[in-house]
């Protein structure tokens, strides 16, 4: 591995650490208000919205970070990564960030854990259509890092371009 690649290794590790603690307050916060309520909402459609809760929250989280002027989210910030435009290497700004994090998080992980919960419930073609989808989009982020200019496709739809500094410098 080489060491570009173990630094976005890393800083995508400590940003799923990040988006993990976030979204497992929020996912206490939503249990609670679902203890004692009735009618409460059935599996299926805890699943659903806690899902697109970690899903939205984890996305808005690390557009911000990256739209901020640190144009880092924690985990590039540690590890010396910055986020730019493509084009002009100006400042992504909040809409790009936010186009960014959808594709790369906001899409694949309610895919994934749907997946999860369809095979655990007795497969069939519910689980198999997850599973099916969650691998298409893991493909193209692999095709993106191996084809073309190395950039994931999500960098690509949002026009963004991580560039390198210095590890733990605030501004680029």
């Amino acid at each position: 591995m080489s060491s570009w690649s173990g630094r976005r290794l890393v800083a995508g590790l400590i940003d799923l650490g990040v988006v993990a603690v976030f979204g497992g307050l929020l996912l206490l916060i939503f249990t609670g208000f679902q203890v004692g309520r009735q009618p409460a909402l059935s599996n299926l459609a805890t699943h659903l919205v806690q899902a697109a809760l970690v899903a939205v929250a984890g996305t808005l989280i690390l557009a911000c970070f990256e739209a901020s002027p640190l144009e880092a989210t924690p985990g590039k910030l540690a590890c010396g990564l910055r986020l730019r435009r493509d084009s002009d290497s100006g400042h992504l700004g909040l809409g790009r960030a936010i186009v960014r994090n959808l594709f790369k998080l906001g899409l694949p992980v309610p895919l994934a854990y749907l997946a999860a919960l369809a095979a655990y419930d007795g497969g069939g073609w519910p689980a198999w259509v997850g599973v099916g989808a969650a691998a298409v989009v893991a493909a193209s982020y692999l095709a993106g890092v191996l084809l073309g200019d190395g950039r994931p496709v999500y960098d690509q739809l949002a026009g963004a371009v991580v560039i390198r500094t210095a590890p733990g410098r605030r501004y680029a």
